[in-house]
């Protein structure tokens, strides 16, 4: 299970260098890998496995946000982070600002680390 966390923890440290270089949509999706390895984690650790990233995020609302674990708006940033993610790899004329990069790190930084307090 460790490996997730430590997989999260290299895709927000490539999303910090692609942020200073400026590349907000690479940003993006590194952040948003952070957000997927790190509750796959902790949705192991409580004996729920899902592959799919839609399944993962429906699992994390219903396994972790709901009951309380986890914050609704976290689960809701790794929504967005999903649906940015997924826009501007695949629609050729999405242009991410600096400041929504910032603010998809910062909430993928916050979120690993949430999922990490809830298997310590």
């Amino acid at each position: 299970m460790r490996l997730h966390f430590d997989r999260a923890d290299s895709c927000l440290a490539e999303a910090d260098v692609l942020f200073q270089g400026q590349w907000y949509a690479a940003t993006v999706a590194r952040s948003y890998y952070a957000m997927f390895h790190a509750p796959t984690t902790a949705l192991l650790h409580h004996d729920v496995r899902r592959r799919p990233p839609k399944g993962l995020i429906s699992a994390l609302g219903s396994f972790l946000a709901k009951p309380g674990p986890v914050e609704a708006r976290l689960h809701k940033s790794f929504a967005e982070a999903f649906d940015l993610r997924h826009h501007s790899d695949y629609q050729p004329l999405v242009d991410l600002t600096e400041k929504q990069a910032n603010e998809v790190l910062a909430r993928a930084t916050e979120f690993v680390a949430v999922c990490k307090n809830l298997v310590s």
